[in-house]
């Protein structure tokens, strides 16, 4: 019981954060002094699973429950490296629980000839985000996404 109102907990602290829920928009795509000013793309997820008969349900990528994060991915540095900054949540049953961690790596835009993930950019070009949990590559053109694949479904925000 303590899981699930954790999970419910931070499911609505997230949507209120991030306006991922109710038809709102993502947040401004720069914030003064904080850690996203300069930001070249700002994104933000979710990707829930709450039907035990659903594939996603016993897929260890996915699992029942869900996962929901943003990301800053910043210019590339004198050296080259595009670094990014974000946040991720889990919340994974049954006996997973919830956790929460940091990204703090690297990313890239690639150009594939073909689809690399369940959400189709108009424009062929993706951004492969190297968080702690293997977010698929996402859209790089800026929009609203919906996803569904294997019974979970999501919502993905790309702003400038």
């Amino acid at each position: 019981m303590f899981r699930r109102f954790m999970c419910l907990a931070m499911l609505g602290g997230l949507a209120a954060a991030f306006g991922i829920f109710g038809g709102a928009t993502a947040a401004s795509a720069s914030t003064p002094g904080g850690y996203s000013a300069g930001a070249v793309y700002q994104i933000t997820w979710s990707l829930n699973c709450d039907n035990r008969s659903a594939a996603c349900a016993s897929d260890p990528n996915i699992g029942l429950g869900g996962f929901w994060g943003w990301v800053a991915l910043l210019p590339a540095n004198a050296n080259g490296v595009q670094a990014d900054n974000g946040q991720e949540t889990v919340c994974a049953h049954p006996g997973g629980g919830a956790f929460h961690q940091s990204i703090d790596s690297t990313w890239l835009m690639i150009s594939p000839s073909s689809q690399p993930g369940p959400v189709a950019d108009p424009n062929g070009h993706y951004l492969v985000i190297n968080d702690p949990f293997g977010l698929f590559p996402v859209p790089a053109t800026m929009g609203h996404y919906s996803v569904s694949f294997e019974g979970a479904t999501g919502q993905i925000q790309v702003s400038p």
